[in-house]
This record gives structure tokens, sequence and C-alpha cells, in this order.
């Protein structure tokens, strides 16, 4: 837990640090990553910027973001503030866009955040809305990317799902 926050808050703070991987190192392109010697690196990280681990299926934030706006139509009296905190989120990263892997949907280099990690923080910010379990729960049938069944997903066995 502490790796990921102090990834995030290095994200947030420093435009121009790589992230580590699993390991510790900073690798971009498969190698030592130039940041380390501050220099601005123009390498393509293929790594997670939040859990550190490689990116097995590369859809990037703005893909699942689309169909999240959409899904969030349904619930119009809270949009608007799950909205913000998206926008927020999308915003904080853009200037990682073209540094990272390929989305598969997409074809831009925007993947920074595996999907997993991304809806990890989506559905924090529906519990933190309050919007109910039978939401929750159809939130993790649609954007379930917990393939290994470890995180979220143990929540929606407990709604019933599974």
């Amino acid at each position: 837990m502490k790796q990921k926050i102090y990834v995030a808050i290095k994200t947030f703070n420093s435009k121009k640090t790589a992230c580590p991987n699993q390991s510790g190192e900073y690798i971009c392109e498969d190698r030592v990553c130039p940041n380390l010697l501050n220099i601005n690196c123009e390498g393509i990280h293929k790594d997670c910027l939040s859990c550190g681990k490689n990116i097995e299926h590369p859809l990037c934030p703005d893909c699942i973001a689309k169909g999240f706006q959409q899904w969030i139509q349904q619930f119009p009296q809270d949009r608007a503030k799950l909205q913000i905190r998206l926008d927020e989120f999308l915003e904080a990263h853009r200037y990682l866009d073209g540094k990272s892997k390929k989305c598969i949907a997409c074809g831009k280099n925007n993947t920074h955040i595996c999907p997993y990690c991304f809806t990890e923080y989506l559905y924090k910010i529906i519990k933190e809305a309050g919007l109910g379990v039978r939401t929750m729960s159809e939130f993790l049938f649609i954007f379930n990317f917990d393939f290994d069944h470890q995180g979220y997903s143990k929540e929606l066995e407990v709604y019933g799902g599974y």
C-alpha cells in the first residue's frame, strides 16, 4: 500500500519521474530509465503507474472512461459528482499521453495505468458517492478487470455475484 501511495504522490508532484516496476527498478522501454539521471525520458513505460505490474490488458483510461460515462447516465442526481472525480483523474494523468503502452481499443499510447487499477479507482468513487449495493454490484459485473479475484471482485461475491 505504501508503494501505491508513494507512486501516486510521485506521479502528481513530478511530471518528469518514471515509476518503479515490481522489483523497484525504473524501467523505460525494457532498460533502466534515464530519469534516474535527471534526463527527460521520452520512452514508453510498460508498467502500471499504480501497481507497478506489467499491463497485460492494455485498455487506456480514456476508453474505459467512455463506457463509464455512458453507464453513469442512469444516475442523473449523482452523475455530475462522479464526472468531476473522473475528469480530475484523467486531467492529472494527461501529461503521460503518448508515453505508455498502446491501447487495443483506440490505438493511442495512453495506457499508463492498468484497467484493474483504473476500475478500482472508479469503484471507490462509486462507493464514496453512496449509490448503493445494487449499483456497485452492477458496476462490478460490467467493469470487472479483477481476473485473479484478489481485489474488488471479492466484494462482488459478498453481494451475491459469481
